[in-house]
C-alpha cells in the first residue's frame, strides 16, 4: 500500500512539475533565460501587418524583432516586474506594478 501511494504521489507532483517545464530553458533572441519560474504562460495574440503581435489580454504590442520561435506552435509571454526605484542596500526595493515583456514566443508559421 505504501508503495502505491508513493507512486500516485510522484505522479501528482511530476504533472504539477511538467506545464511549466516548457519554459526552464526558453532564452530570449540575445540568450538570456526568459523565466523565473511563473512569468511565462500561453497567450491569445493576434498577428499584424507589419509583423508586430497585439496581445489581447495585456492591450500590448510585442515588436517583430522580439518574437522568437515558439517551442510547441503556440504564442507565450513572459513577463517580469522592474524595479520602481533605484537600487540602495539601506531602502527595500519597490517594484513598479506594471509587468514588462521579457520575452515572446511565436509560432512559425504566425509570421
Amino acid at each position: 500500500m505504501k508503495k502505491f501511494v508513493a507512486t500516485i504521489a510522484l505522479l501528482c507532483v511530476s504533472n504539477a512539475i511538467l506545464p511549466h517545464d516548457i519554459y526552464s530553458n526558453l532564452r530570449d533572441r540575445d540568450g538570456h533565460l526568459c523565466c523565473g519560474g511563473q512569468d511565462c504562460k500561453p497567450v491569445e495574440a493576434l498577428a499584424l501587418p507589419n509583423g508586430s503581435y497585439y496581445l489581447p489580454e495585456s492591450d500590448e504590442t510585442i515588436p517583430a524583432d522580439m518574437a522568437s520561435p515558439s517551442p510547441d506552435d503556440r504564442f507565450h509571454h513572459c513577463t517580469y516586474y522592474p524595479l520602481a526605484n533605484e537600487f540602495n542596500p539601506l531602502v527595500e526595493p519597490v517594484w513598479d506594478s506594471k509587468p514588462q515583456t521579457r520575452c515572446f514566443f511565436a509560432p512559425m508559421n504566425s509570421w
